[in-house]
């Protein structure tokens, strides 16, 4: 979350919607100096917080101050496709709270993974429940925009709407923000790729110590086309887990309200709070 008191905006950091490369663009303006924007803490009543993804309901009970600011600034968030947010979800669940990343897993222990999740998710109420930081990126999107059924959040984007959204900045701050994000785009944030296949997997975590001597030495230029030919997104090889019935049966339940909110958007593009 970034919010400029100088500015006078708000911009609420929902996991897995492309909010990395637009919060670091925002940055210059934090008036909150990096409380919200890149860490997980100890909080006195909620124990361990990712203060970086804060659902409103949890902003109005423990952060006065900070939802105060968002109801009386500019507010603001990017939103996704809650099908291939699920899907970025537990890649980024297992990059940073397992001892394996979704590439160096075989299709087993990734079906095993998203089954995981999905048994954690189902035995949670349906309403607002903060989730612990190890399954923040699994919080509902509706949560970072309304409070029971009011939309608390002025403007919405969606992920392909990013430079619009920097546009809308600029023009309200009167700052050129298209070279930050730029900058940040750079880096792709985020972006996951997977082995082709799990005998490549496995023959390569076989020979990673000679193959870390020769990477070395080799030109960039070779080994990137080496990349190419070992990787292949995510989405291409392990589509067909996230296309099982099961998880499209659990996305579209338990995640209703975000794909409502979704199709709203992109049927009547950034509607504005009123």
């Amino acid at each position: 979350m970034i919010i400029s008191d100088e500015y006078r905006f708000a911009f609420i950091h929902i996991p897995k919607c492309a909010g990395t490369s637009i919060r670091g663009a925002l940055e210059p303006f934090d008036s909150r100096e990096g409380s919200f924007t890149g860490r997980v803490g100890h909080h006195a009543n909620l124990g361990e917080l990712d203060y970086v993804h804060i659902p409103l309901f949890t902003l109005r009970d423990h952060f006065e101050r900070e939802f105060e600011a968002v109801q009386r600034y500019w507010s603001f968030a990017v939103v996704r496709d809650p099908l291939s947010r699920f899907a970025s979800s537990v890649s980024q669940n297992l990059r940073m709270y397992s001892d394996k990343r979704i590439q160096n897993r075989s299709v087993n222990e990734v079906k095993s993974s998203i089954h995981n999740a999905i048994d954690y998710l189902t035995q949670l109420e349906q309403d607002s429940c903060l989730l612990p930081p190890k399954f923040i990126h699994f919080q509902k999107q509706i949560d970072y925009i309304q409070i029971d059924g009011v939309r608390i959040i002025d403007s919405l984007y969606a992920v392909t709407q990013t430079e619009e959204l920097m546009a809308d900045v600029t023009r309200k701050i009167g700052k050129n923000l298209s070279m930050n994000l730029s900058k940040n785009n750079s880096k792709i944030a985020n972006r996951t790729v997977v082995y082709r296949n799990d005998l490549l997997r496995t023959v390569i975590d076989t020979s990673r110590p000679v193959l870390d001597r020769f990477r070395k030495i080799l030109p960039e230029n070779v080994k990137q086309e080496i990349r190419d030919r070992v990787y292949v997104p995510r989405d291409k090889r392990l589509k067909i887990l996230f296309e099982d019935s099961r998880v499209q049966d659990f996305i579209k339940k338990y995640y209703a309200d975000d794909i409502a909110l979704y199709r709203s958007l992109i049927d009547t593009p950034r509607v504005e709070n009123a």
